[in-house]
This record gives structure tokens, sequence and C-alpha cells, in this order.
């Protein structure tokens, strides 16, 4: 053994011996922390006990009550002090649990002044103090932890409170480690030498995103820690990790607000379910809870609109149309809805129409409908007592001719659905107001929803944060009518221009006019394919695109094409490919140009065709199944087939060449190409 070999060996023996030393110490933090506890359950529960033997109530005078108070006031002191104190033990608890599978994933050591000694910093996914100054881990998310990201051994920074804080940075290790036992490290410098990263990515995929926390690349980094900006637009190319970034930003905008940001306030637009179940266990992993997300036909149901169908072809210019069209609308009796209540009418559409003609000055909008509400509300209450009067139904009634706050609390619950209705503007009929102003049968769901904010100011003030993923995916109309309803929040939009599938969605340029000035990070290096198969993809890029393009993946299998000259060799081959990929690790999507030629494929295959995933479905834990371009946005897989990659199917033209680029991109190391004829010339020919 030469004395490199050597000094390899004793770095390891004292690299092992450090973590088993760190394992060790988490694993007597764990007995601490459950001992805690359940001491704190213990005591909690004698204090309630006493609290229930020695509590005497006596209200029998003013001084009496106030006592009486006080030892009330004072004995929920007491057990509020408990739950916090439970509370912080058993989030430490927490993270000291997560660790113990994976205490650290790098170490960092710094000098921060030439007259002192370098410290060692090691870096996890959570992080914890073996007391209130010395970490044993620190978080991937502290600042401290930004010198890691930065891939610059030497000179380098990391910024606190927005405050540069320059350190040489002397080693910049990895490990490869499980629980106490230690396989591996690697002392690295820049994303291509990155062992532990490719190491990530030769791993099989399986139903489920992973956290990328110990992979996160430079440019990736600068996305996850950009400052707080009121819009921040990620364009990326298909396997940049753009998903991955966007989920390590929410986790780490959690981290820097803990004390005033709740997972409700945050929410994550998706662009179909099967993605929504995919990416649900990265954010639990890192401690965190997932935010609100939804899918645009859930955001539709959050606001109370129509469902009219997952795509929309809502133009921009019909909602500036509405917009324009208020200033000057008169309404009319048939744009009012009855309120009812139990089956009678508490406001008819006349009532009603009455009530907004003595305000005609005002401008119909917002302003307009909330004097209208209130005025409508007193209609109704005094409408209310004369209909008691006349029924004479209810004889225990406190019937005054001046009603007091009482008699107002009473109608108020006795008749809330009535109120409830007004209050909410039930009584406007948002779609034929809507259809008289585009003169039109029918409304969209982004319609209705820009109208009824329009006119009553719908919307939700409390969401702090809206993150957009694969945004070239939405119309113009559909980001006016998210930013106008979540009008007080910051936006994160993530996409790749070239994976719009769909006729009529906004191009970057168009998502930059709408939002504004915003923080745009481009993403140009494809962490998910092999340089094989980036090839293929790549080539359906404009080449200003295409040349800034790079794979860090090793070498892998060539894709395979083929043009078969019948059906019968068509089918053998298809045949062949998917009793191949089944013996393969993994996942495997057959990726169908569309529905119908994904029931024609499931035909012509019978008893031996995959599963079909649909809307709303789960993928498989394994295996091959059959799935269609909108639903794999996002997703990868380590084999892809593409059954129908012929002319009919994907023609020359834009929409096709997005199409072939986004299913052609979902592929890691297995890329197989067929058609039943001639393969479509979109493969052969490079995009200018």
């Amino acid at each position: 053994m030469n004395a490199q070999d050597k000094l390899q060996e004793k770095i390891f023996e004292e690299e092992q011996a450090h973590l088993t030393q760190t394992h060790g110490k988490l694993r007597a933090m764990k007995e601490e922390l459950e001992e805690r506890i359940n001491t704190i359950s213990e005591k909690a529960a004698k204090e309630k006990q006493d609290i229930r033997s020695n509590l005497s109530l006596n209200f029998d005078s003013d001084t009496d009550s106030m006592e009486t108070y006080i030892e009330f006031e004072a004995m929920s002191h007491s057990i509020t002090q408990y739950n916090i104190e439970q509370d912080a033990a058993a989030e430490k608890l927490g993270r000291v649990k997560r660790l113990l599978k994976a205490p650290y994933f790098a170490r960092v050591k710094l000098q921060f002044d030439l007259s002192e000694e370098p410290e060692d910093y090691y870096i996890g996914s959570a992080g914890v103090s073996e007391n209130a100054f010395e970490h044993l881990v620190i978080d991937w998310r502290s600042p401290i932890a930004e010198t890691y990201y930065n891939q610059e051994n030497g000179k380098t920074f990391y910024t606190v409170n927005g405050k540069k804080v320059d350190v040489d940075l002397q080693l910049r290790r990895q490990y490869n480690l499980e629980e106490d036992k230690l396989f591996s490290f690697f002392d690295t410098q820049v994303a291509i030498e990155d062992p532990m990263l490719l190491q990530s990515l030769a791993s099989s995929r399986t139903d489920k995103m992973k956290a990328i926390t110990a992979t996160i690349q430079k440019e990736q980094n600068a996305v996850i820690r950009c400052a707080d900006v009121p819009v921040l637009l990620v364009n990326g190319i298909a396997g940049s990790g753009k998903t991955s970034v966007l989920l390590q930003r929410i986790a780490y905008l959690f981290y820097c607000q803990r004390e005033n940001l709740r997972p409700d306030q945050v929410y994550l637009l998706t662009i179909n379910p099967v993605f929504r179940q995919y990416i649900d266990q990265v954010l639990p992993d890192l401690g965190e809870e997932n935010p609100r997300t939804i899918t645009w036909r859930d955001f539709v149901h959050i606001a109370n609109a129509p469902d009219k169908g997952p795509y929309e072809p809502a133009a921009e210019a019909d909602l500036v149309k509405i917009e324009r069209a208020l200033k000057s609308l008169r309404l009319e009796e048939e744009d009012f809805r009855p309120v009812m209540q139990k089956g009678r009418c508490v406001l008819s559409r006349r009532e009603i129409r009455r009530a907004s003609e003595g305000l005609g000055g005002i401008e119909t909008g917002e302003r307009f409908m909330n004097i209208l509400a209130d005025r409508l509300a007193e209609i109704a209450r005094v409408k209310i007592r004369r209909m008691e009067r006349d029924d004479k139904e209810n004889d225990d009634a406190e019937m005054t001719d001046e009603p007091g706050v009482r008699e107002q609390n009473r109608i108020k619950n006795q008749y809330g659905g009535a109120f409830s209705a007004i209050s909410r503007f039930a009584f406007l009929d948002i779609e034929r107001i809507g259809c008289r102003i585009l003169g039109r049968k029918k409304l969209t769901s982004a319609e209705w929803i820009w109208l009824k904010m329009l006119l009553t100011g719908m919307g939700d003030k409390n969401v702090r944060y809206v993150m957009i993923d694969e945004v070239q995916d939405y119309t113009a109309a559909q980001l006016m009518v998210l930013r106008r309803y979540f009008g007080s929040a910051k936006f994160m939009m993530l996409g790749d221009e070239f994976q719009a599938i769909r006729q009529g969605t906004a191009s970057f340029d168009k998502i930059r006019e709408l939002f504004g000035e915003v923080a745009e990070f481009p993403l140009l290096t494809s962490y998910r394919s092999s340089p094989e198969i980036t090839e293929i993809f790549t080539r359906l890029l404009p080449r200003e695109k295409r040349i800034r393009t790079a794979s860090v993946q090793r070498p892998g299998t060539a894709p395979v094409k083929m043009a078969c000259a019948s059906r019968d060799e068509y089918v053998m081959r298809l045949r062949s490919l998917i009793s191949a990929a089944e013996q393969e690790k993994g996942l495997t999507a057959v990726i169908c140009g569309n529905r119908r030629s994904l029931e024609r494929i499931v035909e012509l295959l019978g008893e031996d065709a995959p599963p079909v995933i649909r809307r709303n479905q789960a993928l498989p834990s394994g295996g091959v199944f059959l799935i269609t371009p909108e639903l794999v946005k996002g997703l990868e897989f380590d084999g892809v087939i593409l059954p129908d990659a012929d002319p009919q199917m994907y023609p020359e033209d834009t929409l096709s060449r997005h199409r072939l680029y986004t299913a052609v991109s979902r592929a890691i190391r297995r890329l197989s190409i067929l058609a039943e004829g001639n393969l479509t010339g979109l493969l052969e020919k490079k995009a200018e």
C-alpha cells in the first residue's frame, strides 16, 4: 500500500469514527427527547388532575368571580406552557429521527480569519445542536451551508440578513452513508465532477419524487436562495430539475420564515393530479408540511365557479373586454337571482333591481356591489319581519316596531341562508352578465371568475406565495385570473416554453408582459437523460437554445428507432419492446400521442396491454404502463417507448415538435421510438 492509499485509509477511519460518534449522540438525543416528552405528558396529566381536585367555583360576588377567573387564567397558562414545551421537544425529535437515517451528507471547512483555526460544519437534511451554541449538524438551508452549494473552493461567501460574509473554503467533502455506516466520501468542487450527483442520477426511478438536497447544483441553488422578490420566473430545459428546485425553494421559504409562514398560506399549482401524487413526499421528507397543492380545476372549485373542464380557450382580449364594459354597464332585472330561504322568496329579482337603481351614480363594480349588498341586507330584515307578522306563525318572536340588537340577531340567525347569499353576492347571475357583455351563450371558468372578482372584489388576500409549475401550459387569461385572485401573493413560475403542447397558452414573453418586472433564471443543464437521449430531444430546440444546453449523465444505451413496413411487424416489435422493458428495473412509460392512439394500442395488444394511467391515478411503483403526454409533465422514467412516432401523430409543426420534445425528454436511460410506416420527419431535421 502506497503513502496515498494509507492516507486515504486513515481519513476514512477518522470520518467513520466521527460518523459513529455523531450517530451515537443522535441516538442519545432521541432517547432523552422521548423521555422528556413522556415526563411532560405525566406532569400535564397530574396538573390537570390537581386542577379538577382543587378548583372551587365561586361566583357569589364580583370579587369571588374575579378570583375564580384569575385561577382559571393561571391554570390555563400552566397547561399552555406544557403544550409549548412538548411541541418543541416533538419537533426536535422529528429532526433527530430524520438525521438518524443519514446524519449528514457533506462537510465544509471554513476559515473566517487568518488568525483563527478553520472550523468544520457538517450539513444535513435538518439541523440540531448539542446545546444552545454547538451545532452537531447544520440545516442545508442555513446561511453557512451556502458555501457548500456555491461549489467554489478558496475564497467564497455566504449571506446573513442581506450581509455578505467572506470566508475561505478549504474543504468541500461529500459523503455516501447510511445511519452509522460510511460507504465512501468525495472531495469535490464543480458540478460536472460531482460523484454524489452522478450516483443519484444512476439510481432507478420510483413512483415518488425524492428530495435533491444533497445534490443541489450551483445554478439551482441560485433559484432556491433567491431574494424574496415579487415575481420569480424560471425557464429551464427538460430535465434541469425545475420541479425539484421549486420544492426546495418552498422548503427554504418555510425555514427562513419559520415564525410567520404557514403551509396554508402557500399554493402550489400543478398541471395534473398524477404529478401532484408524484411529489407529495418531498417536503414531508424534509420535515415540512405540503402547501395547498391544487390543479386549475381545483382552483375553479375553490372560487365556487362553474367547472367547464380541464382545458379552456379563454382569451386575454375577452377579459379586457369584460373589464372595459363594466364602466358603462347597467344591470337588468334578469342579471339577478332571487334570494331564497327554505323555499320562500326573501328578495325577488325586481326588488333587487329597484335597490340597485338607487345607486345609479356609482360605477358598476366592487364598491357598487358592496353598497348594494348592505342595502339588500337591510331590506331583507324589514321584509322578514313583515312576513312574520303576516303569517303569524312565530308566536314566540319578540316583535317590536323598533327592533333592537337582540331582535336583529334573532332574524339573522333564523334566516342565515338568505343573509349568507347576500354577503356572498349569490344574487348576481354572473353567467348571464358575462354572456351579455361578450355576446356569447356561455363563459369559460376563467371569464366567470374574472367577472366575479371585478364585480365583488372576490379573492384571497391571505395567501402569501403562489407557485405555478409548468407555467407554459396556462393561458394568459388563466394567469391574469390567478394574479388578481391572489392579489397579495408573491409568484414563482417555472416552465419550459418548448413543452407548451396546447394551442393558445401564454408565451414567456407574454408572461413577462403580464407580471411586469420579474427576476428570471435560466436552467440549461439536463440532469435527467443520457447524452444520447439528450441529443435527440435538444435537436428539437431552436439553435440558439440547443448550443447552450448540456447533459451531465454518463454515456448510456443508444436509443432505438424502428420504422415498420407492416401492421404485423409493428405489433410484433411493440410487444417485444414492452416485454423487454418488463424485465428492466424501474419505470417504463409507453407515451401515446393522444387518447385515441392509446385506445388503439390497447386494442392491438389485447390482454398483453400494460395498465393505463388516467387522470387522478398514481403511478405504479415499477413496471410498464400506458400514458398520454398531458399527464407526463414533470415526470421522469427509466425507460420511454414512443409507439406512434409517425408523421400523422407528429406532423412537422410547432405543437408537434413540442409534444415530441416533451415525450422524448421523459426518458432517463432507455428510449425506443416506433412507427407503423415512416418515422416523423421531426426526428431527422434540427430546428432552426
